[in-house]
């Protein structure tokens, strides 16, 4: 046991005093050569199957293109298209994918009956079937899966409930996003409390799809999303429900106020009161006011200010010129002050006409630079 702990304090000595660089450069050579060749030879796959990707497509779009202008737009066929005479192998799974990707540009551009004749021609085509056939069995990948789920919503196709129970019951959380986004295409309104019920565990960009597929809906109604609003929530749910909130202009203040006060999260505090301004949530601005006292965040009195700016009644110009004239607080807070003057005109324009005749260089430099952005005075 001695004598193999010798050796190997000796391998290491002799290593560290030189004799084994060598060795170690010319390891250090063969990694480098092996890891650039599998780069390059990753970059050859990828072009060439993006080379073989556009040969196929610039071969299938006029084809496919002279059969939906003939079959769908002049002859007006709503099914029972003769698919026959395409002509193509929809065996190989090259071309398969090109006519799919055609099929999307040509049913998100055509719209109304024309539209749903298109859809029809996705289904004869076997593309909900096999759609179906994909998320009722588990795939290695998810990416088939919410590619299905994606044209069945394209396409206005019909899932069983089961399987979207199970879907929705996803450990995948992109799996259960798509799912969402499904529910809210084919169903519209009668799925947001499935939905909004169930948002737990998304990310921020997962909340910008959602928000996404409402607002494209043909959705215009009064409902409730501010009864989801709960501090115990994350920061990406809240804000989903508040930009909803905003886009459809549901005035709920004391629900945003709940958050507020709670102050569990600071960006979600910092958001509701941003909701608030553009709301123009009026009865609040006292409150506003009073919030900014209680709090030292830079961002959310940032916030605060422009709150109250948006409101524009006039009842805050006092302590909009005070924060403004006041040099010991960063410029920041002074810039956001003076827009929020500038915003109230015209209850601001003496506010401002003082301001401007007591200005000394450095808050001339200021009003300059605020009134005239694109120039750099500071």
């Amino acid at each position: 046991m001695l004598s193999i702990l010798n050796d190997i304090i000796h391998v290491v000595r002799t290593f560290f005093e030189g004799r084994g660089w060598p060795l170690l450069v010319t390891v250090a050579l063969i990694l480098s050569v092996l890891f650039w060749t599998c780069c390059l030879i990753g970059i050859t796959i990828f072009y060439y199957r993006d080379y073989r990707y556009r040969i196929c497509y610039s071969r299938i779009y006029p084809i496919l293109r002279d059969f939906i202008y003939e079959q769908v737009l002049v002859e007006n066929n709503v099914s029972h298209f003769p698919i026959d005479k395409l002509g193509l192998n929809l065996e190989k799974r090259l071309e398969v994918k090109v006519v799919r990707n055609i099929l999307h540009e040509f049913i998100r551009t055509i719209g109304g009956e024309k539209g749903r004749s298109m859809r029809n021609l996705f289904n004869e085509l076997g593309y909900d079937k096999e759609a179906q056939y994909e998320i009722r069995h588990e795939a290695k990948h998810m990416v088939p899966m919410i590619r299905s789920l994606n044209d069945l919503a394209l396409m206005k196709v019909v899932v069983q409930e089961s399987v979207l129970d199970k879907l929705l019951a996803s450990p995948k959380i992109e799996i259960r996003v798509a799912t969402f986004r499904y529910l809210l295409q084919v169903q519209g309104k009668q799925a947001f409390d499935r939905v909004f019920n169930q948002l737990e565990g998304i990310n921020e960009l997962h909340a910008v799809d959602i928000y996404q597929t409402v607002v494209l809906t043909d959705y215009f109604g009064t409902y409730s999303f501010s009864q989801w609003l709960d501090e115990s929530k994350t920061f990406a749910v809240n804000k989903l429900l508040m930009d909803l909130m905003v886009y459809y202009q549901e005035l709920e203040p004391g629900q945003l106020w709940k958050l507020i006060v709670a102050n569990k999260d600071m960006n979600t505090v910092i958001k509701a009161v941003n909701s608030l301004g553009k709301l123009l949530a009026r009865e609040s601005e006292q409150q506003l006011r009073d919030l900014y006292d209680q709090h030292q965040s830079l961002h959310l009195r940032i916030e605060i200010l422009k709150a109250i700016g948006r409101l524009g009644q006039g009842k805050s110009l006092d302590f909009l010129a005070n924060i403004f004239e006041n040099s010991e607080l960063p410029i920041k807070l002074r810039k956001h002050a003076y827009r929020s003057l500038i915003t109230q005109k015209p209850y601001s324009t003496m506010y401002l006409r003082r301001i401007n005749d007591k200005a000394d260089a450095t808050n001339t430099k200021l009003i300059r630079y605020i009134t005239n952005p694109m120039v750099h005075y500071i």
